[in-house]
């Protein structure tokens, strides 16, 4: 079996600041990296035992999350950017797996919740849905009829997931109690469930659906500022402005509309 990590920084245990975990620079970058790497790992091992043969990790961070160097043995990543948005996502896997997930933008304590940018967008809507992050990865996974079969973050992420993908395995490793503080597992403990979630998820594997949406696809963007909402519409003509914020991308290939045609 050959299975996808997809990875996000924002939310594994720990983290709850973007200027000083997130970001180049910030004070607890590197060691934010590490964090993740090892719930990365905690999944690689999961996913082992119950009878992965590939795993390919994809660093879905924008600036990057992975700390390669402590990246499990058994598993190889793609580096650099940049990517396309589906990361390398192909027919050939039978998996997604989502680490370290926050919640779309406005969520009520989501852990640095944001969509896509928490300094320009305001809302993403995909077919008249109001998606996140983690409903566009499935989408994305699902489009080559893979399913996402866990997804890791903090509370408002995983009920996310669980409302969007229904049945699939989740592990909360914080609970927000506001935009920018947690109560957090101790690694140890977030890493032992995410290890043991990911072998169950795997051995389920015949439980999971893939999340599809049919085309034509709409995507409408809410951004916060009008300036923004104009500088796009400007990057096609199949992009229109709406309002003077929102934005609307309509066609027939998802990876396009969401990169706005």
């Amino acid at each position: 079996m050959k299975v996808f990590i997809e990875t996000d920084l924002e939310g594994v245990s720990g983290i709850v600041s973007t200027e000083d975990q997130c970001l180049p620079g910030g004070r607890y970058y590197e060691e934010a990296k590490r964090l993740l790497t090892a719930e990365v790992n905690a999944a690689v091992e999961g996913l082992l035992e119950a009878g992965a043969q590939e795993i390919v990790v994809g660093d879905g961070h924008g600036p990057g999350g992975l700390y390669f160097p402590d990246l499990h043995p058994e598993a190889k990543a793609i580096i650099g950017r940049p990517t396309p948005m589906d990361c390398g996502l192909d027919p050939s896997y039978d998996a997604l797996v989502l680490i370290g997930c926050h919640a779309m933008a406005g969520t009520f304590r989501g852990v640095l919740d944001h969509t896509q940018s928490s300094k320009t967008i305001v809302n993403y809507w995909l077919n008249g849905q109001r998606i996140g992050e983690i409903g566009t990865s499935a989408a994305l996974a699902g489009r080559f009829g893979v399913p996402a079969i866990l997804v890791t973050g903090d509370d408002a992420a995983t009920k996310e997931a669980q409302d969007l993908l229904g049945d699939v395995e989740v592990v909360a490793v914080k609970k927000g109690l506001s935009r920018t503080a947690a109560l957090c597992l101790s690694p140890p403990k977030a890493r032992q469930l995410i290890r043991e979630a990911a072998a169950r998820a795997l051995r389920r594997l015949g439980d999971f659906k893939p999340f599809v949406i049919s085309p034509p696809y709409e995507l409408k963007i809410e951004f916060l500022n009008s300036t923004r909402a104009l500088r796009e519409s400007m990057r096609s003509e199949k992009v229109e402005r709406i309002d003077a914020r929102t934005i609307v991308c309509r066609g027939d290939n998802l990876l396009k509309v969401l990169y706005l045609c």
